[in-house]
């Protein structure tokens, strides 16, 4: 099975249209690509490089430019289709933790900004869910008397108000990035059912595998969706159901993974062998030799971010940033700690973190900064030289992260609830400098 590579580089590239894309994963491709099939642990493994090369041929990387094209052109479909003034967009959460921020919750946000929609126009059916946990209140909402209106407790007044927000909507939107088992989408549909199966029903994604379309698919059956559909706009099948042939290569790829780089999921999560990558992250249902990053021994080539902002989770901003205010407080030295502002240290932290890639809309819900208010922050950083003009950290900005000891923090473990007591003393996030070390 020899493959030439600069044809197959090229051909991944020219495919995903990332020709000199400054995005970090596909930065300098043809480079990265070169030494991640010369690490060691597969030189003396011919098949497992020359399969991991063949693979890079039928790979799938979505572009920001790629998705933003996607979600224009599936608004266009979807006016047709729909009454905008009763139509609601929703994230699709995990069963495992409601609060955390999934890829949904930013694909969302995108979406919504791509298309010039208000985020009044969102919400989150798992929240409504969680106000409205008591089942006994969720059946019979819908037969509330209004002549008892005197007599109910404000249990019950709050959550008629919750549910009262659904009545008035024909059709609910989900939207997601990837599917590849199709369980998490299966688990938040029955949940989400008791709300929204009599209305129009459309889950959009961007990529799904053919295995789980039929589970999403039987999934509207199961939990009484009466009108519902299923939109996407590339699916896949597993690599090596598509390439029988490559049946032994399968097995060597799959031990080559649980052994050598001990994996957790070998050939993507329960076996999906999946090849997709996202500008923001990969899919751990991808192979995971191209982002397994568990192993010091092992450089992947779609490193899977496995630390992701919580900003569009269900926590408080206000917990979130006595978080980041505390945890901050640790790590600057007590010389620097009133040297610099904190949004300033933020964005650059933001940077570094999520480099070529910036959202403002998801810099802005992490600062509260209005348009305005972002614009002038950018133009103070670039005046300092701590970024240039396509808003990238430069070498200058890197150096005050370096001297703040900030070099190696990230935004999620600044989020961590603390354990220890923060001072009386210390100053809030909206204060103009960085809060004094905690002795």
């Amino acid at each position: 099975m020899e493959l030439d590579f600069d044809s197959t580089i090229e051909n991944f590239i020219k495919k995903n249209k990332v020709n000199n894309s400054e995005e970090e994963y596909v930065k300098d491709f043809k480079q990265k690509a070169e030494r991640f099939l010369e690490q060691s642990k597969i030189k003396n493994a011919s098949d497992v490089r020359m399969i991991l090369l063949r693979m890079l041929g039928d790979y799938q990387y979505y572009s920001r430019l790629y998705i933003e094209e996607i979600f224009k052109n599936f608004y266009d479909y979807l006016v047709q289709r729909i009454k905008e003034e009763s139509t609601i967009y929703s994230p699709i959460s995990s069963e495992k933790d409601f609060t955390r921020m999934n890829s949904s919750y930013f694909y969302l946000q995108k979406f919504l900004e791509i298309n010039d929609l208000s985020n009044e126009q969102a919400i989150n059916l798992s929240s409504l869910y969680l106000d409205t946990s008591n089942r006994y209140y969720r059946k019979t909402l819908s037969h509330y008397n209004e002549k008892q209106k005197n007599g109910v407790n404000q249990q019950e007044r709050e959550i008629k108000k919750v549910y009262s927000k659904l009545r008035y909507i024909d059709t609910v939107v989900f939207i997601d990035d990837f599917s590849g088992t199709g369980d998490t989408i299966r688990k938040f549909l029955r949940i989400a059912a008791e709300m929204v199966k009599d209305k129009q029903v459309i889950v959009f994604v961007i990529h799904i595998t053919e295995r789980a379309i039929k589970i999403i698919n039987d999934s509207f059956e199961e939990f009484g969706y009466k009108n519902a559909n299923l939109i996407f706009e590339h699916k896949s099948k597993s690599f090596f159901e598509n390439y029988t042939e490559l049946k032994d290569v399968r097995d060597k790829l799959l031990k080559f993974e649980q052994e050598v780089l001990e994996s957790n999921h070998p050939l993507g999560f329960k076996e999906t062998e999946a090849l997709v990558t996202f500008y923001r992250n990969c899919p751990n249902n991808t192979i995971s030799s191209y982002w397994w990053n568990e192993n010091d021994e092992w450089e992947a080539l779609f490193q899977r971010k496995n630390k992701i902002l919580d900003f569009f989770g269900e926590k408080k901003l206000k917990e979130l940033y006595e978080a980041i205010r505390y945890n901050l407080s640790l790590i600057i030295p007590n010389h620097l700690s009133k040297r610099y502002d904190i949004k300033e240290i933020l964005h650059l932290l933001y940077l570094k973190e999520f480099p070529n890639d910036k959202e403002d809309f998801e810099i802005k819900k992490i600062l509260g900064y209005n348009d305005k208010q972002l614009l002038e922050q950018h133009d103070k950083l670039l005046s300092k030289e701590w970024i240039d003009s396509q808003n990238n950290l430069t070498s200058k900005g890197g150096e005050i992260l370096d001297e703040l000891e900030l070099k190696k923090a990230d935004f999620s473990d600044l989020t961590r609830t603390k354990t220890l007591q923060v001072a009386s003393d210390s100053l809030s996030f909206d204060d103009e400098y960085i809060p004094v070390r905690f002795p």
